[in-house]
């Protein structure tokens, strides 16, 4: 029998899920191919939708395509990727556990990771700012944008109200123009729950560094965006970049500071650093591809939607990265990848955008439609039937019915979801003779023993050497997180044990703004290192 051929893609996002899909429907028996699917995701996101989780509008629920629902026959790995190997076509996944790393073999590569996001330009935003990435994101923004009318309906001091009743969005792209129309209705529509704040009190901002809003749009149609906005209340203050922020203050570039505690982030979106340190071809961090959206000089690997840079058909230019053109390069690069396979000759990506569209609360749209320019409330309706028929769930379509017509007949809902985690410290216990970690396991966690007594053991392959003994207040596994690097050490419970147990990403903000903390660690780690002439856990 032949020998199965395995295709890994990497992102389950628009393009992903749709090569996937496409590739499920066109192998046969013969093929002998399997389909993997690596994604931190279970479910297609749609983006375009989120705004109006923001806005109160739309349950999360229905913009969620579940992947495993939705591609029967794949292989799905729900983890991060870690770094791709393209010499030796393998790809490692991070399982974010206390447990070996995953390394999947190829032979064929799809690479669709998709953007994530980068504040670092932006002193003060990653600690402040809130961002719109993720259902989480949305979901909390909503709650928080609630949260401020709950405090500011019964503050007395004026500064603090001001500050409360102060919102600032950082972009006028489509997330931030349409994130700043539903948090401006949303706010707006339930002042009658709030009779202590009044409608003037309430300030809207719009900040971009662009000379207009919806740049990627038709000037007619963002001007028409611009004047709905300004009429419902929003101020734009284009030709403006946020500078900076802390806390209970924003810094502009014209030098203006800012009182509020509301920053919505919508800007600094950037390459995954997965993609950033492939050696290949790049054009601004975007993986260069041909009209093939084969990626040059590499086998049997492709590149789509977000982190590729693909060649707009007929122009010098490349493909924008918006959803159209993820949901067309996905179908292709699954088409052209089995031609490969099969020995016929791949087709050109030709595809060329036929519209925009952008969604600015309730009853206002802004539509392009094969050049010709739509705004108002009868775009509004074309805008959600696009979403409509793009949403591949009959689930999903019915309840964005529902949706958008219990809006438009009822009052906001001003209740608050608090989707959050409870603890960012979690206690765990561990019975005698339990590991806790395992020497040459990536690390991912930082403990402190609470009660009981641990051993830090190292294994030489000859002999099994105790190096430390640990009891209440000590603790263990900072080295692996300093360092970067796998376990050099096991740690195990001598007698039931409890400890407290801090994530990795919660770890490196406290070192990062406690610096006599890492300091402290580093000189522990130091020490133990000249005694032992081995290393801690």
């Amino acid at each position: 029998m032949t020998e199965k051929k395995r295709v890994v893609i990497l992102g389950g996002g628009h393009a992903g899920f749709r090569a996937a899909k496409r590739l499920l429907q066109l192998r046969k028996p013969s093929d002998n191919l399997e389909v993997v699917v690596v994604s931190s995701e279970t479910s297609e996101v749609y983006h375009g939708l989120m705004p109006q989780i923001v806005g109160g509008k739309v349950q999360a629920r229905h913009v969620l395509v579940p992947l495993r629902g939705f591609l029967p026959g794949i292989v799905f790995y729900n983890y991060d990727v870690e770094k791709i190997d393209l010499e030796n076509r393998k790809v490692y996944l991070d399982p974010v556990a206390e447990r070996s790393k995953i390394v999947l073999a190829y032979d064929y590569l799809i690479i669709s990771i998709g953007s994530v996001t980068d504040l670092s330009r932006f002193p003060g935003l990653q600690e402040h700012g809130l961002q719109t990435k993720t259902i989480g994101d949305v979901y909390h923004l909503h709650d928080h944008l609630l949260e401020m009318l709950e405090k500011a309906d019964v503050e007395t001091d004026a500064a603090e109200r001001r500050r409360l009743l102060t919102f600032v969005v950082a972009g006028a792209g489509y997330a931030g123009v349409e994130i700043g129309a539903e948090a401006n209705q949303l706010l707006r529509t339930a002042l009658r729950f709030y009779p202590g704040i009044r409608p003037e009190e309430l300030k809207i901002s719009i900040v971009s560094s662009t000379d207009r809003i919806l740049p990627a749009m038709k000037e007619k149609l963002a001007n028409d965006g611009a004047k709905f906005l300004t009429k419902e209340g929003v101020e734009l203050r284009m030709n403006t970049r946020l500078e900076s922020a802390s806390a209970g203050e924003l810094v502009l570039s014209t030098g203006e500071r800012i009182q509020s505690r509301t920053v919505i982030v919508t800007a600094g979106i950037a390459p995954n650093p997965v993609v950033r340190q492939l050696p290949v071809a790049k054009d601004r961090d975007r993986i260069k591809t041909d009209e093939f959206c084969r990626v040059p000089g590499v086998k049997g690997v492709y590149a789509v939607g977000d982190n590729a840079a693909i060649p707009l058909y007929g122009t010098d230019q490349t493909c924008p990265a918006t959803a159209l053109y993820a949901f067309t390069q996905g179908r292709h690069v699954a088409e052209n990848m089995m031609a490969e396979l099969r020995g016929k000759p791949p087709r050109p990506y030709k595809f060329r955008n036929f519209g925009e569209v952008a969604q600015l609360g309730d009853t206002f749209g802004l539509i392009e439609l094969f050049g010709h320019p739509f705004s108002g409330f009868l775009a509004s309706l074309l805008v959600r039937t696009v979403f409509f028929f793009v949403v591949p769930s009959w689930r999903c379509r019915l309840g964005l019915i529902a949706d958008w017509t219990s809006s438009l007949l009822f009052p906001p809902d001003v209740s608050q979801m608090r989707i959050e985690r409870t603890d960012m410290i979690v206690p765990l216990r561990f019975s005698a003779g339990q590991e806790i970690i395992r020497q040459g396991d990536p690390g991912s966690r930082f403990y402190i023993v609470n009660t009981g007594k641990v051993e830090v053991v190292r294994n030489t392959g000859l002999e099994e050497k105790v190096l430390a003994t640990l009891g209440p207040g000590k603790y263990f596994g900072e080295v692996a997180l300093l360092k970067d690097s796998d376990r050099t050490a096991t740690v195990r419970a001598v007698e039931d044990t409890t400890v407290l147990s801090i994530a990795r990403k919660d770890f490196t903000v406290l070192v990062q703004h406690l610096p006599i903390l890492e300091q402290a660690m580093t000189e522990t780690t130091r020490t133990a290192l000249a005694s032992a002439n081995t290393g801690n856990s």
